[in-house]
């Protein structure tokens, strides 16, 4: 296990230090709020259909207004931009580019899942850990948290040298935490398995933020925070700009939080599993995935619904199970199309893979 924690504190290492070439990412604009007939185009779709709260747009997207209709778009500067009145319009005529404070993950489409390895039930027995889990952290207070084992009563966890016992599913770690340092997390449970048996915790590790960079991103959370939305846009923008940032444990507790307040807002669901599914935790995508497409039966074209399709085909080609991945990758597929946007190689490629033609 210590060769795979070099390896990967090697390659982190040179790129935190700037060793490596960086990932541009481009700014993304977010509809908070529609009222009336709003639709939108993306650049790679051929016609406009209805405007979803919570999706994101590109500058080179168009929002089209019906009589009566209005919308308003949370630029990735933080400024608002309402449209009311009836027309045509460009994203980038309301959201110039300029300094983006909320930018896209930059490799989260990066095509690095892991072929199948442990199946669904096999999975559901280990203790692997849920946060935090790939992601990088601010120098806080830090609860460890982890999936419940049937038949196991105490846990040993392990993070980095520090150690500690319990018999709940989470813990505090009350060591310290030294900025930029990479930090591997170990789960045993009393029953002998652990949470290392998942995929020899490729996923089980986190780095704390050098304190420069922790104080720059607080300052800008603290300024979404002062930008009079409500409840669900704040958490939903502070998501994507946590995303953006690699802060994937932050940006997963803010939208378990939405979760559980009841959302019915499907991007709160497709964000939430797409990052579940990034940092490996399949079995949890998998569930928040279903509950967003349980919102959006009556929909027949959304690129939300799709992406939550093509999201759900891959989480079970991963868990092991094909049909139901053939199934789902062949809906989303479908909605695709319906949208006019064509599959890129990398997901075909996917498909055939499913498919077993190749």
């Amino acid at each position: 296990m210590l060769n795979w924690k070099r390896t990967i504190q090697a390659a982190l290492t040179l790129i935190l230090m700037g060793w490596a070439t960086p990932v541009l990412s481009s700014p993304i604009h977010h509809i908070i709020d529609v009222r009336g007939n709003v639709q939108v185009k993306k650049a790679q779709w051929k016609d406009f259909y209805q405007a979803e709260s919570g999706i994101t747009l590109s500058g080179e997207d168009k929002i089209k207004l019906g009589s009566n209709a209005s919308v308003t778009v949370y630029c990735s500067d933080r400024n608002k931009w309402t449209v009311e009145q009836p027309g045509t319009y460009l994203v980038s005529e309301g959201c110039p580019e300029g300094e983006a404070v909320i930018r896209s993950c930059p490799d989260c489409n990066n095509d690095t899942r892991r072929p199948p390895g442990i199946k669904e039930e096999g999975l559901q027995q280990l203790p692997y850990v849920i946060s935090p889990r790939n992601t990088n952290v601010f120098n806080d207070s830090l609860t460890i948290r982890w999936n419940e084992v049937s038949g196991a009563t105490q846990y040993k966890v392990q993070v980095g040298d520090w150690e500690g016992e319990t018999r709940e599913t989470q813990i505090v770690y009350d060591g310290e935490l030294e900025p930029g340092e990479f930090y591997a997390v170990e789960i045993v449970a009393d029953n002998g398995v652990a949470s290392t048996d998942e995929d020899d915790g490729q996923n089980s590790w986190f780095i704390v933020l050098e304190e420069e960079e922790a104080e720059t991103l607080r300052e800008k959370v603290a300024a979404i925070a002062q930008d009079e939305l409500t409840q669900e846009q704040e958490g939903l923008i502070l998501a994507y700009f946590y995303r953006g940032n690699e802060l994937n444990a932050e940006a997963i507790q803010v939208l378990e939080g939405l979760v559980k307040s009841g959302s019915q807002t499907a991007t709160v669901y497709q964000l939430l599993g797409d990052i579940y599914q990034r940092v490996g935790l399949n079995l949890m995508a998998k569930e928040v995935y279903q509950q967003g497409l349980a919102l959006t039966v009556e929909e027949e074209k959304s690129e939300v619904k799709a992406m939550m399709q093509w999201g759900l085909g891959e989480v079970e080609y991963v868990l092991g199970n094909r049909d139901e991945a053939v199934e789902w990758l062949e809906k989303a597929k479908a909605n695709y199309l319906a949208l006019g946007k064509q599959l890129n190689q990398e997901e075909e490629k996917l498909i055939n893979k499913v498919l077993g033609r190749n």
